[in-house]
């Protein structure tokens, strides 16, 4: 297996990876931002609140969407999985 090869597999890992993981670390920043500005606003000094309102909305996200999420990462591991016979040749 040439480099071109195995740069292309690395990248289509990686981008599989960010494909799993750029919504729902997206959607974490924009409800971290959220609460952070209601909290200042309120003045509340709480810093749990933040925390677990994090945890229960990602958990939900995954629940919901993670078979969409998880799908490019597990076709691009059958993708390896079958082709690795041939990449160690």
């Amino acid at each position: 297996m040439g480099e071109d090869q195995v740069a292309f597999e690395i990248g289509m890992s990686v981008m599989a990876t960010f494909a799993f993981a750029a919504p729902v670390l997206s959607l974490a920043a924009v409800l971290g931002l959220v609460i952070a500005v209601f909290q200042a606003a309120t003045q509340i000094q709480e810093q749990t609140i933040a925390q677990i309102v994090k945890i229960l909305v990602i958990s939900i996200t995954l629940l919901v969407f993670g078979r969409t999420l998880a799908t490019p990462l597990i076709e691009h591991s059958i993708h390896i999985l079958n082709d690795f016979p041939t990449m160690v040749q």
